[in-house]
């Protein structure tokens, strides 16, 4: 049997290859008719509104369109909102310091991570965590952060319907004390 050589023809994109994540929130609704927002973004809204928040400073890297009060300048915030997906993408150390600078500059962080991305690399590793994957990370930035950390996660089986990488699924308000 005799196979003919196939040309393919391929595109090789130089861009920024997260370019089409930015509009990850779009595209997810179009899937639907009906009106509706995204549960995580409209919980979101609630905590910035019930906490009076109103100068709020946002690490992002999608386009969801809040119903906050954004501000360019973090010395200005009252809250520091991160829905940035890159942000969990770094070492675990890292995070933590990443997380220290922005408090260094407002008291309020409203942190979002992609448990998918933690610690991906499975290089740093802490035996005395819980076992349960979501429990550990909350308990892992209670002993890396001398600060108030309260878990705004919702339990879920990441099945796609949640919106995870629109909006990161672990999310902690971290408070200076």
């Amino acid at each position: 049997m005799v196979v003919s050589s196939v040309t393919k023809n391929k595109v090789i994109i130089k861009e920024n290859l997260h370019k089409w994540h930015k509009n990850w929130d779009r595209l997810q609704k179009s899937f639907f008719q009906e009106p509706h927002e995204l549960h995580e973004k409209v919980k979101i809204d609630k905590f910035v509104s019930d906490n009076r928040f109103e100068k709020v400073f946002h690490v992002k890297d999608n386009y969801v369109d809040f119903k906050i009060n954004e501000v360019t300048d973090i010395n200005e915030a009252d809250l520091v909102l991160v829905t940035d997906q890159k942000f969990s993408r770094s070492t675990c150390r890292d995070i933590i310091l990443n997380i220290k600078k922005l408090l260094d500059h407002c008291d309020n962080l409203f942190l979002c991570l992609n448990r998918s991305y933690l610690n991906i690399t499975g290089t740093e590793t802490d035996e005395t965590l819980p076992d349960d994957y979501q429990d550990a990370i909350h308990v892992w930035l209670e002993k890396s952060l001398d600060m108030n950390v309260t878990n705004y996660s919702e339990r879920f089986t990441d099945d796609g319907g949640y919106y995870s990488w629109v909006i990161p699924d672990q999310k902690f308000h971290i408070k200076k004390k």
